[in-house]
C-alpha cells in the first residue's frame, strides 16, 4: 500500500549581496510610551526599502512611525525604527549590579538584554547610576480594600470578599508573613515590586531562591503590610494568538532549518578525512548525521501513521549569516508552517521568533541551554542549568544521608553563569532537608588545586563539581587530585572531559566520576541496535552523539509522533518515551510561551564501562569510542 505520507526537502545555498553599500544600523536608543526605538539619521542615498533591509522591519511599521516618511526621506531626518515590541523601561545601575545579575532579575537572558543595548558592549563594566534598557514591568494596582475593625468578636475579620472584582483579597497586621503563589510570566523582580520589596529580601526569606521561578513555586513575602491579593493557584490559559490549539489536520507543514553549510560543499579536504574524529573539523559535516538520522525517524513516522501526511521541509540556515533566513521570512513561505524545528544557533532563532509570534507557528529550540522567552510558542529541548542542578541533587539526597558539596571553577563567563544556576538548585533542595549537606565554592584561579583537596571533609562523601574545560588544565587537575587517593570524593565532570584522550580512564574510575548530558545512549537497548544496523547499513559510518545522529531521530520522531497524535497543541502530550533512543521529553511550562525539558541523564564510568548512576546497572556493549 503506497503511504499518503510525504516528505519534501527543500536546499537553497546561500548567499550574499552586495549590490549598494550601507551604513551600520544606528546604536542610539530612546523610549517612547515604554517602546524601544532606534534614532536612525538619514544620510544621502538611503531609501525606505534600504532601511528596513538593514534594520530588518517592514516598510509599513517604519512609515507608522514616521509618517512623514510617506512623502519621502530627507538627509538629516531623525527616524524611530522599532527595536523591539515589547515594553521597555529605563534602570539606573545600582551599585554590584552586573549585566547578568539585572538580566535575570528580569528575567531574561544577557544577551537578551544587551540587544536592548545596542550603543554598550558585553565587556564593558557598568557604571554606576548609568542609564540602561530594561524590559518593563507592569504591576497591576491592588484595589484598596478597607481594613477590617480591630473588635475580637468580629467574624472572618482578618477577610474580606471584593465581589466586584471577583477576587479575594487579604487584609493582613504589620509585619506578618504570606505566601505568594508563582503565576505563568511573572518574574522575580515583578513580584518584589508588587509587594514593596528588594529582590535580595525575598532571596534572604527564601533560602535557595533563584530568580529562574517557575508557575506554581512558593515564595514566602516577609513584612507585609496593607492589603495584598490573596493566595490563589495559578491557571495557566491558553492564550488566543499564543498556540494554534488543538488543530488536527491530515496535513502538516513542518521546516527544519539546519545548519548543512551547502554553500561550502566544494571547500572540503576529502584527503584529509581518514577517520571519524576527522568529522569534527569539517564544517559542512557538523549537523550532517542529524539530517541522515532524520531521514530514518521519518521512514518510522511514515509506517506508524500511514494516513497522516507531514511536508517537512529542509532549509539550510547556518550561522554564519542570517541572509537565507530572512529570505524565508520575506518569501511569506512560512506563514502556513503547524512546526519549526530550529534554528539550531541563539542568533538565528531570535530572529524567527518575532515572525513565529505574528503568525501563531510553534517553534522547537532543539540545542539551547540558557534562553530568553520568546513571543512564540517554544518547545525547549535541552534542560536549564538550574533544572540539571536539582536532578543532580535529587540524585546526592537519595544516595548520600551526608554530603560535602564543592564547586570549582576557573572564572570564565559561562562557568559563573552555570554555577550560579548549579548552586542555587542545590541550595533549594537542600534547604527542606536537616543540615546535613554543605556547599562550598573554589575559585581556582586565585585558591588553587590546594583549596579543593583541603575543603574535602573526611567524615562524608565529597561531590566535587569541576565547570571547567581545556585540556591541559583538566589534566593538571586529575592528576594532583589523584595523588591524594581519596575514597570519599565523587567528581561530577563536564561531558566533554570524555574527549581528552590523554587522560588514564582509570583516573576517573578512581573519582567515581559523573557525568551530567541530556543524551546518554543505553547500547543494551533493542532500538538502539537496530538503529546502529540501519544507519550503518545506509550511510557506511557509525553514528555518534558529537555528530547529533541521535538528537536528529529523537528530537524528529518526538515532534513528529506528536503532531500525528495530538495535532499543534501537543504541550500535555506525554508519548512513549521507549520510542527514543537516547533522552526522553518531560516538558514543563515555565513562562507564557515557554516549554522546557526538564529531563536530564546522569551517567557515570564503572569497571570501565559507561553506566546509568541513577540504576546502577553495568551495559557490557558500551565503550568510549561508541560514547565519542
Amino acid at each position: 500500500m503506497k503511504h499518503k505520507f510525504i516528505f519534501l526537502f527543500t536546499f537553497a545555498l546561500m548567499f550574499s549581496s552586495a549590490s549598494f553599500a550601507q551604513t551600520e544600523p544606528s546604536k542610539q536608543t530612546t523610549i517612547v510610551n515604554h517602546q524601544l526605538f532606534y534614532v536612525h539619521e538619514v544620510v544621502k542615498g538611503q531609501t525606505l526599502y534600504k532601511l528596513s533591509k538593514m534594520y530588518h522591519i517592514d516598510i509599513n511599521e517604519i512609515i507608522k512611525q514616521n509618517p512623514q516618511t510617506e512623502k519621502g526621506l530627507a538627509i538629516g531626518d531623525k527616524l524611530h525604527i522599532l527595536l523591539t515590541d515589547k515594553k521597555v523601561e529605563t534602570y539606573s545601575v545600582k551599585k554590584g549590579d552586573t549585566w547578568y545579575s539585572i538580566a535575570k532579575t528580569r528575567g531574561i537572558t544577557k544577551d537578551k538584554l544587551l540587544q536592548l543595548n545596542p550603543d554598550c558592549e558585553a565587556e564593558t563594566p557598568l557604571s554606576l547610576n548609568k542609564n540602561i534598557n530594561v524590559p518593563y514591568i507592569q504591576v497591576e494596582e491592588t484595589q484598596v480594600v478597607t481594613t477590617i475593625s480591630g473588635n475580637k468578636n468580629t467574624k472572618n475579620k482578618n477577610k474580606e470578599i471584593n465581589k466586584e472584582a471577583n477576587n479575594e483579597t487579604i487584609v493582613v497586621n504589620k509585619s506578618t508573613p504570606m505566601v505568594h503563589v508563582v503565576s505563568a510570566g511573572e518574574t522575580l523582580y515583578a513580584i518584589a515590586k508588587k509587594y514593596n520589596k528588594k529582590v535580595e529580601e525575598l532571596v534572604k526569606a527564601n533560602p535557595g531562591l533563584t530568580p529562574t521561578i517557575t508557575p506554581g513555586q512558593s515564595i514566602t513575602i516577609p513584612d507585609v503590610q496593607g492589603t495584598v491579593p490573596a493566595l490563589q493557584t495559578p491557571v495557566i490559559q491558553e492564550e488566543k494568538g499564543k498556540i494554534k490549539l488543538g488543530e488536527k489536520k491530515s496535513v502538516y507543514t513542518v521546516y527544519l532549518f539546519i545548519p548543512l553549510y551547502l554553500s561550502q560543499g566544494t571547500a572540503i579536504e576529502t584527503d584529509k578525512i581518514k577517520t571519524l574524529e576527522d568529522y569534527k573539523d569539517v564544517k559542512q559535516f557538523s549537523f550532517i548525521q542529524f539530517y541522515e538520522a532524520l531521514l530514518l525517524a521519518t521512514e518510522d513516522i511514515s509506517k506508524k501513521y500511514p494516513n497522516t501526511k507531514i511536508e517537512l521541509k529542509v532549509e539550510d540556515v547556518s550561522n554564519t549569516s542570517s541572509v537565507r533566513l530572512n529570505e524565508l521570512i520575506n518569501s511569506g513561505k512560512l506563514k502556513n508552517a503547524d512546526l519549526i524545528i530550529g534554528p539550531f544557533f541563539s542568533k538565528e532563532f531570535a530572529v524567527l521568533c518575532q515572525y513565529a509570534t505574528d503568525y501563531n507557528i510553534c517553534l522547537v529550540n532543539p540545542f539551547s541551554v540558557t534562553f530568553e522567552e520568546c513571543g512564540s510558542f517554544v518547545y525547549k529541548s535541552m534542560a536549564s542549568y538550574y533544572n540539571q542542578g536539582e536532578k543532580i541533587a535529587n540524585y546526592i539526597i537519595n544516595k548520600q544521608q551526608k554530603a560535602n558539596i564543592i564547586l570549582v571553577n576557573n572564572q570564565s563567563k559561562k562557568e559563573i553563569e552555570k554555577i550560579a544556576d548549579y548552586k542555587a538548585a542545590l541550595q533549594k533542595q537542600f534547604s527542606q532537608l536537616p543540615d546535613n549537606y554543605t556547599i562550598k565554592e573554589i575559585n581556582m584561579q586565585t585558591a588553587g588545586i590546594s583549596s579543593v583537596k583541603a575543603a574535602i571533609v573526611p567524615a562524608c562523601e565529597n561531590f566535587v563539581f569541576t565547570f571547567f574545560e581545556g585540556e591541559i588544565t583538566v589534566t593538571n587537575f586529575i592528576q594532583t587530585m589523584n595523588s591524594g587517593k581519596y575514597e570519599n570524593v565523587t567528581l561530577v565532570a563536564p561531558e566533554s572531559w570524555l574527549s581528552y584522550d590523554n587522560i588514564e580512564t582509570e583516573y576517573f574510575m578512581n573519582f567515581k566520576t559523573h557525568y551530567i548530558s541530556q543524551y546518554y545512549v543505553n547500547y543494551n537497548n533493542p532500538k538502539v541496535v537496530d538503529f546502529l544496523d540501519r544507519f550503518r547499513e545506509k550511510y557506511s559510518i557509525e553514528p555518534t552523539l558529537n555528530l547529533f545522529a541521535f538528537q536528529g531521530y529523537d528530537l524528529t520522531y518526538y515532534f513528529l509522533s506528536s503532531l500525528c497524535e495530538q495535532g499543534t497543541a501537543f504541550q500535555s502530550c506525554t508519548l512513549p518515551n521507549s520510542d527514543l533512543l537516547s533522552t526522553q521529553f518531560e516538558f514543563k511550562q515555565i513562562n507564557n510561551n515557554t516549554l522546557e525539558n526538564t529531563y536530564t541523564n546522569i551517567f557515570k564510568i564503572k569497571n570501565y564501562k559507561f553506566v546509568d548512576a541513577i540504576t546502577d546497572v553495568e551495559e557490557p556493549k558500551v565503550s568510549k569510542t561508541k560514547r565519542k
